[in-house]
């Protein structure tokens, strides 16, 4: 009988650990959900930043998703300009939520019209800070608890992975 139960166990346990969900997103596909979110404009610090006309590109040798924008910054009301950007960062999971957010971000580039290399250094620091939280507050994607497998998989996230021009995420229920 305890072998039996033994059995039972060890079989479950096996059959458990082999469900994980794993989703591919194409470039294509994270750019609609990335233009779905935008424009963006958030307030921190006396900075005011918008970005915009979103072009989101796949970096598999860092394992991390690029984000080039337009962007509108103003900074305690003397700078003020727009532009484009460049910004970088990688995917996180909030377990809670079964959602994908952007995090990590670092201003990479900064472009402003009619604004002077000393200014766009100003704000350019000044700007580091307000990207992450304009990145931040809005999931890229948002597991579906209509389907089964992803509603099972909101436990844990196991990897997220660039690769072959497309994002794979793997989730395990257990």
């Amino acid at each position: 009988m305890k072998f039996i139960i033994s059995l039972v166990l060890f079989l479950s346990v096996s059959c458990t650990q082999a469900q994980a969900y794993t989703h591919e997103f194409t470039e294509a596909e994270l750019q609609e959900m990335v233009s779905s979110i935008m424009p963006m404009t958030r307030t921190k610090f006396f900075v005011t930043m918008t970005l915009s006309e979103p072009r989101l590109n796949l970096l598999e040798e860092t394992n991390e998703i690029g984000l080039g924008a337009n962007i509108k910054a103003s900074a305690l009301g003397t700078y003020s300009g727009s532009g484009s950007s460049y910004i970088t960062g990688s995917l996180a999971y909030n377990q809670e939520q079964g959602a994908l957010y952007f995090t990590n971000a670092k201003l990479v580039e900064l472009n402003l019209n009619k604004v002077s290399d000393k200014q766009q250094n100003d704000i350019r620091k000044l700007l580091q800070s307000v990207v992450g939280t304009i990145l931040e507050s809005r999931p890229i994607y948002v597991l579906d608890d209509a389907d089964l497998k992803q509603k099972l998989a909101k436990a844990t996230l196991e990897s997220v992975e660039v690769k072959d021009k497309k994002l794979i995420i793997t989730l395990s229920a257990f």
